[in-house]
C-alpha cells in the first residue's frame, strides 16, 4: 500500500531530530506539496538540508521555541505564505525533566508544562482558525504511555502527556463539525534524543536502557522511522474515520 500525501501542506514541530526529523522526512518523501519544519536549533540538520535540495521550495524552516506564542504566529504565517493552506499539524516539540514530582523545582514544572502543553494551546489559537476557514484539517499530537500509566521519575512529563491526551478528546469534539480531526500518537520507548538525554540524566545509563528494553513486551525500543512511517499513514486521505483516538503504538508496554 503505497501512503501518498499530494497535495498536503504540514507543520512538524521538533523536526531538528528524532522523531520530528524523521516525520518531515516521510511526509516529503510520500509526496507533501510543502513541510514547514519547527524547531530551535541555531543550525540547520544535514538530513533537513539534504531535503531542501531534493525538494526544492517545498521545505521551510522557522526557528523558534514552541512553548511562546510567537513561533506559532511564525509558523502559521509560515505556511499559509509559502503553501496557501495548513492541513496537517503535528505538535511533537517536547521536552523531559527525570525526576519524581516533588522534586522538580518550580522552574521545571513550568518548563515542562510550557513546551509540552501549552504549545499545543498557542497552536490552537492560530492554526485552528485557519483550518476553520479553509473547511478542515488534521492536528496529530505526540503523546507518549506515560499520558496513560505511572512510570517513576516521569514527574511533569508524564503529567504533561497525560494533559495531551485529554486535549485530544476535547479538540476532536470541539471542532470535528467544522471537519477538523484531533489523534495523538502515544509512543513507547523510541531511539531518540531526549531518551538519550533521560538515560545520561538517570545515573546509571546501562541500567536505564536495560530497564526500558525489558519493559516492552516487544523485548526492544522503538525505532524514530516505525513511528514516522505510522504519522504518514494517519495524514493520509486512508485515515480519516480516526478522531479523538489515543492510539498505543509502544510494542506492547500499556497491554500489561
Amino acid at each position: 500500500m503505497n501512503i501518498s500525501l499530494e497535495g498536503k501542506v504540514a507543520i512538524v514541530t521538533g523536526a531538528s531530530s528524532g522523531i520530528g526529523l524523521s516525520i518531515a522526512q516521510a511526509y516529503l518523501d510520500c509526496g507533501a506539496a510543502g513541510v514547514v519544519a519547527v524547531f530551535r536549533r541555531a543550525e540547520v540538520p544535514e538530513e533537513l538540508a539534504r531535503a531542501q535540495e531534493t525538494w526544492p521550495g517545498k521545505l521551510v524552516i522557522v526557528r523558534g521555541d514552541v512553548a511562546e506564542e510567537q513561533t506559532a504566529i511564525a509558523f502559521t504565517k509560515a505556511a499559509l505564505d509559502h503553501f496557501g493552506r495548513i492541513d496537517v499539524m503535528v505538535s511533537n516539540a517536547a521536552i523531559s525533566v527525570v525526576k519524581p514530582l516533588h522534586l522538580h523545582t518550580p522552574e521545571e514544572w513550568d518548563l515542562v508544562m510550557n513546551a509540552n502543553v501549552k504549545s499545543l494551546y498557542w497552536t490552537a489559537r492560530h492554526v485552528i482558525p485557519v483550518m476553520i476557514d479553509q473547511g478542515g484539517g488534521l492536528i496529530l499530537v505526540s503523546g507518549s504511555i506515560s499520558g496513560e500509566v505511572g512510570i517513576p521519575t516521569q514527574g511533569a512529563y508524564a503529567s504533561s502527556k497525560g494533559a495531551l491526551h485529554q486535549m485530544t478528546r476535547q479538540m476532536a469534539v470541539e471542532y470535528a463539525p467544522h471537519g477538523i480531526r484531533v489523534n495523538t500518537i502515544a509512543c513507547g520507548t523510541i531511539d531518540t534524543p531526549i531518551v538519550h538525554n533521560s538515560a545520561a540524566a538517570s545515573g546509571d545509563p546501562d541500567a536505564y536502557w536495560n530497564m526500558l528494553r525489558s519493559a516492552h513486551p516487544i523485548g526492544r525500543i522503538g525505532a524514530a522511522d516505525e513511528v514516522a512511517s505510522f504519522y504518514a499513514y494517519m495524514a493520509s486521505d486512508r485515515a480519516t474515520f480516526f478522531t479523538g483516538a489515543i492510539l498505543m503504538l509502544d510494542g506492547g508496554f500499556t497491554a500489561q
